[in-house]
């Protein structure tokens, strides 16, 4: 479709084609928040005050975005090799004039954590081709359904960057100009919110922060009363009270003494069985809220052994991008060539996962050695693996001899049916290479005379 059928086909979806909107933040309003059962609003910007969900949507954008995308095609040989003369090539490097590609990428799959949808508008050059990709918060898009199935991205303008950089889309963006990568999704069109799904457990863990930090904003102690035989009137309640509190609560005040008149005496409330579960469950919270994530507990820092259950490092990273990478990265793959159509192409998108599951320096010398004892990799492949510049030679495959075929060099032995040297003796290329052999057959058998 071209621009001006484009800006057209948007501008019609607020006439008769327009037939519902569907809000792209799925459980949590715009711009919004939406209360927990603990009472604690959630947002985007509440629930990132949390550490666990954090470290988690840190720890997975970051890592993704780490996982540089490449085109390729099909190779004759069925092979694959890189495309470097595409278009798109230039976005994987500078995808808009703010940002580099991992900033780019690393907004994106924070909101795709977070809202389960990731935005970003396409701007293209005259001939169509996408030079610009241009993120969008999903708190500012609504999702538009026309009546013969086409899809718009209503864009709410926030901050004058955008308002620049979109000034030349329409209001509703067609689906062709939008790259939309959506999560678990209830209707086919919008991605349902993590945050909003984990709305109870974020709030409960807020909830007990903040009953934390009121602890130690009273002294770290349980409430007091202060107990007297005698009647007092208000005045002089509110005055104790007032002058007890200036001494007594808040962490500054820890360790001063307090003067009491009059017959007063202290009298502190200890704490229930339920009060001193409290910090068992700020324990168990951070751990729910992983499983929200799908993110390992000992990847955020969560649990008593920070390294899980197994000591094999390179096992627990390859368990990690398994359970918490492969899927997501497959899912922005499909987007990606779907969006731009690189399957007419015959072309394909794949991100490097090498840089999450790089073991350490022992380990890889000891793959690289194998493949290249094995004649699965040259050493020049090896080296250039590590960053190193090829050596000469290193670009032949060695081959083990005790794989190599009957009656080849490796093996220095002749094929079956080459029968017996002509003279009792070995040619001068040895046997099976081509060396000269005596033409009378009958002195295999007999013996050399004197």
């Amino acid at each position: 479709m071209g621009l001006l059928s484009r800006m057209a086909a948007s501008s019609s979806v607020s006439g008769q084609r327009a037939s519902a909107g569907t809000p792209s933040y799925g459980m949590i309003p715009a711009l919004g928040s939406v209360a927990s059962a603990s009472g604690a609003l959630i947002s985007q910007a509440t629930a990132m005050t949390v550490s666990a969900v954090y470290a988690c949507v840190n720890r997975l954008a970051t890592d993704l975005a780490r996982c540089s995308p490449y085109l390729y095609h099909h190779a004759e040989d069925g092979s694959k090799e890189r495309d470097k003369d595409h278009p798109l090539n230039a976005l994987f490097t500078r995808p808009n004039r703010q940002q580099t590609w991992f900033e780019f990428d690393r907004q994106m799959w924070t909101a795709y954590l977070l809202r389960g949808n990731a935005y970003a508008a396409i701007r293209r050059d005259g001939r169509g081709n996408p030079v610009e990709l241009i993120p969008i918060n999903p708190d500012a898009v609504m999702v538009l359904e026309a009546g013969d199935g086409a899809i718009f991205y209503n864009v709410n303008r926030i901050g004058l960057w955008q308002i620049a950089m979109l000034a030349d889309f329409p209001v509703a963006i067609a689906s062709e100009d939008m790259f939309h990568l959506r999560d678990l999704t209830f209707n086919s069109l919008v991605g349902v919110s993590n945050i909003g799904l984990a709305r109870d457990s974020i709030g409960l863990t807020m909830a007990l922060e903040q009953q934390a930090s009121r602890w130690i904003a009273n002294g770290a102690r349980p409430s007091t009363w202060l107990k007297t035989g005698k009647v007092l009137t208000d005045n002089a309640a509110k005055r104790l009270k007032t002058q007890f509190d200036d001494l007594h609560a808040g962490y500054q005040n820890t360790g001063k003494t307090v003067v009491l008149e009059d017959g007063i005496e202290p009298v502190a409330l200890q704490l229930t069985s339920v009060d001193l579960q409290f910090i068992e469950q700020r324990k168990m919270q951070p751990e729910d809220i992983c499983r929200f994530f799908g993110v390992p507990p000992h990847k955020v820092g969560v649990g008593s052994d920070t390294r899980g259950a197994s000591q094999n490092l390179a096992a627990q990273d390859q368990d990690y991008v398994n359970s918490a990478i492969t899927q997501r990265v497959v899912a922005f793959e499909q987007r990606f060539a779907w969006t731009f159509g690189l399957d007419a192409e015959d072309i394909f998108v794949e991100r490097d996962l090498s840089q999450l599951l790089r073991a350490d320096v022992m380990t890889r010398a000891n793959v690289s050695r194998l493949n290249i004892l094995s004649g699965k990799t040259t050493q020049n492949e090896e080296r250039l693996a590590d960053g190193m510049a090829p050596m000469p030679g290193g670009d032949r495959l060695m081959m083990p001899t005790n794989m190599a075929a009957e009656g080849s060099n490796v093996s220095g032995q002749a094929p079956d049916g080459a029968g017996k040297p002509a003279s009792g003796t070995v040619g001068a290329g040895g046997a099976g290479t081509g060396g000269t052999a005596a033409t009378d057959q009958n002195a295999v058998d007999t013996p050399p005379q004197n």
